[in-house]
């Protein structure tokens, strides 16, 4: 077993640059399933697609979840860090590279489902490879969640974006080379050839002078149609959508929130709360999440 961890080791150590294969022997024997998680080495199985890519880290990974991917560890080690991260395809070679102010939260997402429906390159190469085809590394932990500003983090996030886009631009999965923006992103030819000439919906449209007044002038302050309305309660309440929380076994009412309040409240991710509101199952068999009023 020593030896094994050895191997493993000098593997974390000199890989920068590599892009081999990985041995038969540790996959067959499956110890590269999770290499030395905060300086321990977790040995279980898992069913490999391989052959798997040695990964290129942009830099010595803080932490390592490899290719049997541990959400439940995952949560714990980032929850309330700010982190710069790295996707890694083990079937490719490609690399993705994200920033998180809360790490948890984000990289949790990747498994919700109507995240995996977004058509951006890291998504799509989740969903045809499946999770454990990737390894997903901390590059870099920032510290607790507001310990620096969010344009620092983005600065980080943007060293390593760099590296991408000059050293390995052919295995790039971010379509943007700039951290926290569009900037820079261009869609490919094929884009624009659909939505050009004929195929536009807004070809040989003419529109009056009147409708591109409407449509350019300034609708700020006194000149919005809605300057000076106060809205009232009911019309409020018709706006909020509110989330009615009860105890699972009981069903009595615990009280109503607008989503964000509920979120807050119970210390639950967005995305998972309107998971459990639309399936109507009970959150760790405690609490149930609905839109209208049970009783």
């Amino acid at each position: 077993m020593a030896g094994i961890y050895y191997i493993i080791s000098n593997f974390i150590e000199n890989n920068l640059e590599n892009s081999l294969i990985v041995s038969d022997y540790l996959l067959q024997q499956s110890y590269f399933t999770d290499i030395l998680v905060s300086g321990t080495l977790s040995v279980t199985t898992v069913n490999h697609n391989g052959p798997h890519l040695l990964p290129k880290f942009l830099t010595e990974p803080v932490r390592i979840y490899s290719p049997n991917l541990n959400r439940n560890l995952i949560g714990v080690q980032n929850r309330k860090r700010t982190i710069i991260y790295q996707w890694i395809n083990l079937i490719n070679g490609k690399i993705y590279v994200g920033s998180a102010w809360n790490g948890s939260i984000r990289l949790l997402s990747y498994w919700t489902p109507s995240i995996l429906t977004r058509n951006l390159p890291i998504y799509n190469s989740l969903n045809k490879y499946g999770h454990n085809n990737f390894i997903l590394v901390i590059l870099e932990d920032l510290g607790p969640s507001g310990s620096v500003t969010k344009s620092y983090m983005l600065k980080r996030e943007q060293f390593y974006l760099d590296i991408l886009f000059s050293k390995y631009p052919m295995l790039k999965l971010n379509n943007s080379p700039t951290a926290g923006s569009t900037l820079g992103f261009k869609h490919k030819e094929e884009f624009r050839l659909k939505r050009s000439g004929k195929l536009n919906p807004m070809y040989n449209k003419t529109f009056s002078t009147e409708f591109k007044n409407m449509q350019f002038r300034n609708k700020a302050g006194i000149n919005n149609s809605q300057f000076g309305v106060k809205k009232s309660a009911e019309t409020i309440a018709k706006l909020t959508k509110l989330v009615y929380v009860y105890e699972f076994e009981t069903k009595n009412l615990i009280g109503s929130y607008s989503t964000v309040q509920c979120s807050k409240e119970f210390k639950i991710g967005k995305d998972t709360l309107t998971k459990y509101i639309k399936i109507g199952l009970p959150y760790k068999n405690k609490l149930l999440f609905s839109r209208i009023k049970l009783h």
